[in-house]
């Protein structure tokens, strides 16, 4: 192919483009702002093993694009147990640190599930337009869940639904919440490489250029002109694949604008932030078995209600802790020490006072990413599915944009980036 394409980020999304594109013999190059490729997948190995500080799962592996990726190159994964069905896979400490019955709490959980399903239509009649999850919640009769099936009710309508957004449930849309589909198959976890492995495999071969910004686009009937860090580059169309929060902070300028309908949707959808810490430890202190630990929070400011044991599947004494929301925002106030210790608060809370003090640590600050500015998309009050299938329009044929923020269904997922990746250099190949 005698075209020339750009590709603007070496995430999931623009990896995907490029490869494509790449494969159907067009010239094609990556601009990525970052030191490294991989965008939201990030894969850190200094901790003894691989830790996915963004992408970590591969979400329903049957009929999943990452899951053949994976076995192409090498990569390994275990399935973890998000709803404890095997009995030994969670372990969960009330606030104050008691152990708490893991069955009688989950069928708080197994409620949770139930409810969304079964809400009545005159139950939904009350719901104001516009209404949020939070206000779901509100609606069923829960007078006859006992105390600790009420507090894995309220653990799962809280922080799991804080980790599923990266938002407060008192932010999101009840109805584009229904818009989040699954694929079968539960939840992998990746291990051995992580994403990294996936993300280098996909890059092998491709002209890729690091630490270039992108400021400018300038998309006219013969072509794109694109200013950036690195000098001026034409194409003759791009793909842009930056995260939604990039779009929405305004840091690359237009001309012509973008119209005005990708505008809106750009503003009403919402960026979410969800952050990760890190742990390593001299020995494991914890049990091997569980894959999660839940450490219910006191209130709405209580960090750390979610912990991954890597030990059971790396057999590493490695810790991984993840805050989203509004407490990934709180998490993100404190510096390095503050963090650290307030996690080993929490960790003494619920195994004892006598515990080793980590080795080593790695957090995440993906707010702070000026080429991230957040963890990924979600369904801001008063956003609508449009929104995301406007976002993915291309304009006049030279502009295309991909994304995890513009898929409808698999928002917030690495192969919902992917396969927005794929589509886009499809749209390409179909418009020439």
């Amino acid at each position: 192919m005698n075209e020339k394409i750009v590709v603007i980020g070496a995430g999931m999304a623009g990896l995907a483009a490029a490869r494509t594109l790449h494969e159907a013999g067009y010239e094609v190059r990556v601009l990525e702002g970052r030191d490294r490729i991989g965008g939201r997948t990030h894969t850190d190995y200094s901790l003894g093993t691989a830790v996915d500080l963004g992408a970590s799962w591969i979400h329903g592996p049957t009929g999943n694009p990452m899951t053949p990726l994976a076995q192409k190159f090498g990569v390994g994964g275990s399935h973890t147990d998000f709803d404890n069905e095997n009995g030994d896979s969670l372990l969960v400490f009330d606030h104050d640190g008691t152990p708490l019955d893991v069955a009688e709490y989950t069928e708080g959980k197994t409620h949770f599930v139930a409810m969304f399903t079964h809400l009545t239509a005159s139950q939904l009649f009350t719901l104001p337009p516009g209404a949020s999850v939070a206000e779901v919640m509100a609606l069923p009769d829960l007078t006859e869940l006992t105390p600790l099936q009420r507090k894995g009710y309220d653990f799962i309508g809280s922080v799991s639904m804080q980790l599923l957004d990266a938002a407060d449930p008192t932010d999101v849309d009840w109805q584009m919440e229904l818009d989040y589909l699954t694929l079968p198959g539960g939840d992998l976890m990746l291990h051995g490489g992580g994403y990294g492995q996936i993300v280098r495999g996909l890059a092998e071969g491709l002209a890729i250029e690091t630490a270039v910004s992108v400021h400018h686009i300038a998309h006219h009937e013969n072509g794109v002109t694109l200013e950036t860090s690195n000098g001026r580059y034409h194409a003759d169309r791009v793909v842009l694949t930056v995260p939604l929060g990039v779009l929405q902070a305004g840091a690359i300028t237009f001309d012509p604008p973008l119209p005005e309908r990708k505008l809106t949707a750009v503003s009403r959808l919402g960026m979410g932030l969800f952050e990760k810490l890190a742990l390593r430890f001299p020995h494991r202190f914890w049990p091997h078995h569980p894959h999660y630990f839940h450490f219910l929070p006191a209130n709405e400011q209580s960090l750390f209600g979610s912990w991954i044991n890597l030990a059971r599947f790396t057999d590493e004494p490695v810790l991984v802790v993840h805050n989203a929301g509004s407490r990934a925002a709180l998490a993100n106030q404190l510096d390095d020490d503050d963090l650290l210790a307030a996690a080993m608060t929490a960790l003494q809370t619920m195994f004892g006072a006598d515990i080793p003090a980590p080795t080593s640590y790695v957090r995440t600050r993906w707010g702070d990413d000026p080429f991230s500015r957040g963890g990924y998309s979600y369904g801001r009050l008063g956003s609508v599915r449009a929104d995301r299938e406007v976002l993915a329009e291309a304009i006049n044929g030279r502009l295309f944009f991909a994304g995890e923020a513009t898929h409808v269904h698999y928002v917030a997922t690495a192969h919902g980036a992917y396969e927005t990746g794929v589509r886009a250099a499809r749209e390409i190949m179909a418009s020439r």
